[in-house]
C-alpha cells in the first residue's frame, strides 16, 4: 500500500490544489492529513471541502481544535491567535462538524500511527532529541504493534528512528527515496503543505510505501501570489502573507 502524507495545509487552497494535482501522477491508495487544515491562510472552508471531496483521512491538529474553542488558542502567538479567530468566523456548521469529529490519532493497517503533535497531544512538538526519544518510547510502550508514527505540527520535514539497541537519532532529509529498516521504530514528518518553515517556499509532502518500507519526500510549487493576495484581502496579519514567499 502507498500512503500519501500531507500535513498543515492551514487553509492554503493554492498549495493544497497543487499537491492534489501532483498526486494524480502517483499511484497512492490513501491520502493522510496529519492535522491543521485551518489557521493562518484565507481559505478554511474551501480546503475542508476539498478534503471531503477527495475522502482524505484526517486527524485533529491544534488549530483545528482552537477554531472550535478559542480558549485553546490563548497560548498561541498573536498572529496565530488572530488567524484562529478569523477562521472560526468563516466556518459553516458543516465545516465545524467535520472538525469536531476528527480524532487525535488513527491506526492504519495496525502498524502505522497517525497524529499531529504527538499521539496524545496535538500541541506537543517533536523537534529535539528528548522529544523524539519520548515519543518513540511511547510508540513502543503504548501503541504496539505500531512501528511508524506519522506526525506534523513543526512544519519541517523529519525522520526520527529508534533502532533495536535503543539508539535514537535523525536521518538526513533527501529528495531521493529512503529505504527504512523494518526492525526500527520511526517518526516521520512530511513537512507542511500550506506554510513550510524550512526556508523552501514550496508545498511539502511525502509518499510512504508500506510494503517496501520506502519513504520519499516531495516538493511542489504553487501560486504563492494568489495565496498572499487572499490573506491581505481578508485583512489577516501582513506577515502571514510575507512568510509564504520566504518559507518560514
Amino acid at each position: 500500500m502507498k500512503l500519501a502524507l500531507i500535513s498543515d495545509v492551514h487553509a492554503n487552497l493554492e498549495a493544497l490544489e497543487a499537491v492534489l494535482q501532483a498526486l494524480t501522477r502517483e499511484d497512492v491508495d490513501i491520502i493522510l492529513h496529519l492535522g491543521d487544515l485551518v489557521g493562518y491562510n484565507a481559505n478554511p472552508r474551501e480546503c475542508i471541502d476539498l478534503i471531503l471531496e477527495h475522502q482524505i483521512v484526517c486527524v485533529a491538529g491544534n488549530h483545528d481544535r482552537a477554531v472550535l474553542d478559542p480558549t485553546l488558542a490563548e497560548d498561541f502567538n498573536i498572529l496565530a491567535y488572530q488567524a484562529v479567530i478569523w477562521s472560526g468566523q468563516q466556518l459553516t456548521e458543516k465545516h465545524r462538524f467535520f472538525l469536531q469529529q476528527l480524532p487525535l490519532n488513527r491506526i492504519i493497517q495496525d502498524r502505522f500511527l497517525v497524529c499531529h503533535g504527538n499521539p496524545i497531544n496535538p500541541d506537543a512538538y517533536i523537534s529535539h532529541h528528548f522529544q523524539g526519544k519520548h515519543v518513540l518510547n511511547m510508540l513502543r510502550r503504548d501503541f504496539n504493534p505500531a512501528t511508524v508514527c506519522f506526525f506534523g505540527h513543526t512544519h519541517r520535514r523529519a525522520v526520527w528512528y529508534r533502532d533495536v539497541r535503543g539508539k535514537v537519532a535523525q536521518l538526513s532529509i533527501s529528495e531521493d527515496p529512503i529505504r527504512l529498516d523494518q526492525e526500527n521504530l520511526y517518526l516521520i514528518n512530511p513537512g507542511s503543505v500550506g506554510q513550510p518553515r524550512n526556508r523552501i517556499p514550496l508545498a511539502s509532502w511525502a509518499i510512504f510505501d508500506t510494503s517496501e518500507f520506502v519513504l520519499q519526500f516531495k516538493l511542489v510549487p504553487y501560486n504563492i501570489d494568489a495565496a498572499q493576495r487572499k490573506i491581505l484581502a481578508a485583512k489577516l496579519p501582513t506577515y502571514l502573507a510575507e512568510r509564504l514567499a520566504e518559507g518560514v
